[in-house]
């Protein structure tokens, strides 16, 4: 049996099947894009993010600020680098004056010159000088001195004039490179052998204005077996620089060399010449301290046994410049009319220093209540004349 059927033509979805193959590849290309790109997206959100962490924290910090601080700095530096190039060339400069300043304290014709300039200044010996005369000797420079006279070589120099200019070479080499600014210890053993008395005054100014002013030692000793240097010396006062800036006195002791046969032995000076100018201040000291002596006691006594020499030699120089005439009767014209002082003073003076033939008056006890009033009378006398008496007590270091 025959059917019949109308043919329908079927409905064509090739186009829609197409658009949705396109779509279905471009989302395979997206994706693949994708996965191949994703490495690379996430270095560049992990930069994002590590730039977003390193802004904050300059922010945070104030970076800007530190960049500009570091900028200036920089800045300082260079200038800082310039100004220490420009003080090492400085440096160098002045280490190269430094060598030639030393060279020149090197220079035997400058020390030379400063013992003529001692020799000018201090003791007015323009007529002596020394002169250096530069030789060469074995391809070095040689220098010795020549001691010049008038502008002609000295010959047959006194004893005085070699102790000078060997004292004012001794000064100016305290000055040399050597020496200088080293506080050295100082010994100067008897400058003023031979001298005259106006020459030893000028040795011990020298003394003063080249060392002791200055405070250029750690220690100074000077010896002298002459008792006028000696009582220039009690003057010296050397001074040194404290940490606050004030100068404190150094202070000075005095000692004696005493000789025994092949030994000596180094002592604590006598009062006598360590605090008086010169015996006739002593003698003064022992009768004034007798004159007010109430007591004997053992602090006291050696005054009484002593008065008698002490007395004695006392009047003989207080009476011979006061009556320098050569007449006998000076102790009488001394206390005036009344025989009394001069006959007690007499025995005195004559039975306790030289016994005068009363063996016995060595064996017996002093006298005391005579010591006394007859140190009373000379001081007392004494007063008569109170300028002298004053500087008398003041020579003592007891102020009226």
């Amino acid at each position: 049996m025959t059917v019949s059927m109308s043919f329908e033509s079927p409905l064509d979805y090739s186009e829609e099947l197409l658009q949705i193959w396109k779509g279905y590849e471009e989302l395979r290309n997206r994706s693949n894009d994708f996965s191949n790109k994703l490495s690379k997206e996430q270095s560049t959100a992990k930069m994002a993010l590590l730039s977003q962490e390193i802004y904050d924290f300059c922010t945070a910090i104030g970076y800007s600020a530190i960049v500009l601080n570091i900028d200036g700095l920089k800045n300082k530096l260079d200038i800082e680098k310039k100004a220490l190039e420009n003080l090492k060339f400085e440096i160098n400069a002045k280490l190269d004056k430094i060598q030639d300043l030393k060279r020149q304290l090197n220079d035997e014709e400058k020390g030379a010159l400063r013992v003529n300039k001692y020799l000018a200044d201090f003791f007015g010996h323009e007529f002596l000088s020394l002169q250096a005369i530069e030789g060469i000797e074995n391809g070095e420079k040689k220098i010795r001195f020549e001691i010049v006279r008038g502008g002609k070589r000295a010959y047959h120099l006194s004893e005085g004039e070699c102790s000078l200019i060997a004292f004012c070479y001794f000064m100016a080499k305290l000055d040399d490179v050597n020496t200088k600014d080293s506080k050295p210890i100082i010994w100067i053993d008897d400058p003023i052998s031979s001298l005259d008395a106006n020459h030893i005054f000028f040795v011990f100014s020298l003394i003063v204005a080249e060392l002791a002013e200055k405070d250029i030692f750690e220690q100074i000793f000077v010896s002298t077996h002459n008792l006028d240097f000696l009582k220039y010396l009690r003057r010296l006062n050397s001074y040194e620089q404290q940490a606050n800036g004030r100068l404190k006195n150094s202070g000075k002791q005095y000692f004696i060399i005493n000789r025994q046969g092949h030994y000596s032995t180094i002592l604590q000076m006598p009062k006598c010449l360590k605090e008086y100018g010169t015996e006739f201040n002593y003698l003064f000291s022992c009768i004034f301290k007798c004159s007010c002596i109430a007591n004997v006691d053992d602090t006291n006594y050696e005054l009484f046994y002593n008065f008698g020499n002490n007395a004695r030699k006392f009047l003989e120089i207080y009476l011979y410049f006061k009556y320098p005439d050569y007449s006998d009767d000076k102790i009488q014209r001394f206390f005036g009319t009344d025989n009394i002082p001069p006959i007690l003073i007499d025995r005195i003076n004559n039975e306790y220093s030289h016994l005068s033939g009363s063996i016995e008056r060595a064996i017996m006890p002093v006298e005391v209540p005579e010591m006394v009033s007859a140190a009373k009378l000379i001081i007392n006398k004494l007063k008569e004349d109170p300028d002298q008496f004053s500087a008398l007590m003041n020579s003592i270091g007891i102020t009226t």
